[in-house]
């Protein structure tokens, strides 16, 4: 559950502060009747339509149609409460247009949202000039249009930061697991150096000592034929044993690529990642955990910058003789797709142990990958 931000517990007062002059005409009496009953109902949608607003903002992810339909509630009814009243109650219920304009950066890009802006202050000199006088609409008009330029750059800044914080969450992210990556490279380095080590020089000379106490017991079987027996035992009891620990380093020499991976499938921002791995470790040579991290990375990456999604799902699932990778989200997609150097160098990585990376998209139903990376057996 996100919690509330300031500024849009404040708009809710704002909104109040604003509609007094105009309930204060409906309680006096200089404004009554249906005009009265509709300025009341414009603003209890707008009303509704903030808290709405908000309580989506809180409890679940707001769609980006879900969004637009609440901008186009919330101008509507602000244009049906500014040309219902007159005087001070016109100017204060021209702030609802402000608050409205402030929606334009979540559902539309910064040039759009410039011109809509131009609309809305447009629209409203217009229906200024039918009731007021020109040095009243010079001075209203232009005190709105400050307002609402403020308004939309105070958003579209907070828009840019939410952003940016994503960003470096994701950078962080890939920093960490760049840094578990190498420190495991390391640790699977130096585990498969003592093994070789182990198994080239303490095994070589157990396998010859066992040969000669063979040839020993041949040559003295009356003499020192029993302790020769039980020292030809206990070498070849050792060399077993460090057979089994060179075998088991060897299979420590795996990464767990879940470990890595989960990491980075936080939320970000309005995106929330969903994953799904199988319980347990993954355990896949350093190369591949590697391919499979850089893989989720790019994904999430062109998520975040291009899909306009609010949720995506990643699953890893090892099958006969490999691994797969699905992720697909609720981005608005594309009819043709240009594969960028991530996506290229995914399939570099995922063609040279003989992997496949397919990627799907249509406009409106996002992104879906699929992709399977084989796995070499670890040599015991």
């Amino acid at each position: 559950m996100r919690r509330t931000k300031p500024t849009e517990a404040v708009s809710l007062l704002f909104l109040l502060a604003c509609s007094e002059p105009a309930l204060m005409s409906i309680y006096n009496g200089t404004m009554s009747g249906a005009q009265a009953y509709t300025w009341l109902a414009a603003f209890a949608v707008f009303g509704a339509t903030l808290l709405a607003d908000m309580a989506m903002r809180i409890v679940l992810e707001q769609s980006r149609a879900a969004a637009i339909a609440i901008f186009w509630a919330l101008l509507l009814s602000a244009f049906v409460m500014v040309v219902l009243v007159s005087g001070m109650a016109k100017y204060a219920s021209s702030v609802t247009l402000i608050l409205s304009a402030s929606r334009l950066p979540r559902i539309t890009s910064e040039r759009r949202a410039w011109l809509a802006v131009g609309a809305i202050e447009i629209l409203w000199l217009i229906i200024l000039s039918w009731q007021e006088s020109l040095a009243a609409v010079l001075g209203s008009g232009s005190a709105i249009a400050a307002a609402l330029v403020y308004a939309l750059t105070f958003s579209q800044q907070e828009q840019r930061e939410r952003a940016a914080r994503a960003a470096l969450a994701l950078a962080n992210a890939e920093l960490c697991a760049s840094r578990e990556l190498l420190a495991e490279n390391s640790r699977a380095a130096e585990r498969l150096r003592i093994s070789r080590d182990l198994h080239d020089a303490l095994g070589h000379h157990l396998a010859a000592l066992s040969i000669q106490l063979d040839v020993a017991s041949r040559r003295a079987p009356e003499l020192a034929g029993p302790d020769i027996r039980e020292a030809h035992a206990i070498t070849r009891l050792l060399l077993s044993d460090v057979r089994d620990v060179v075998g088991t380093l060897r299979r420590e020499a795996c990464t767990d690529a879940a470990a890595l991976i989960r990491p980075l499938c936080r939320s970000f921002g309005d995106l929330s990642i969903h994953l799904e791995v199988p319980e347990g470790a993954l355990p896949v040579d350093a190369v591949r955990a590697e391919a499979l991290v850089r893989c989720v990375q790019e994904v999430i990456t062109n998520t975040l910058k291009h899909a306009t999604a609010r949720n995506l799902w990643i699953t890893l699932t090892p099958v006969a003789g490999g691994m797969t990778v699905r992720a697909w989200d609720d981005g608005r997609g594309t009819q043709q797709l240009q594969p960028g150097t991530g996506l290229t160098g995914m399939r570099e990585r995922f063609a040279q142990f003989g992997g496949e990376v397919a990627v799907t998209t249509n406009a409106g139903s996002g992104f879906a990958l699929h992709a399977f990376l084989p796995t070499a057996n670890t040599p015991a």
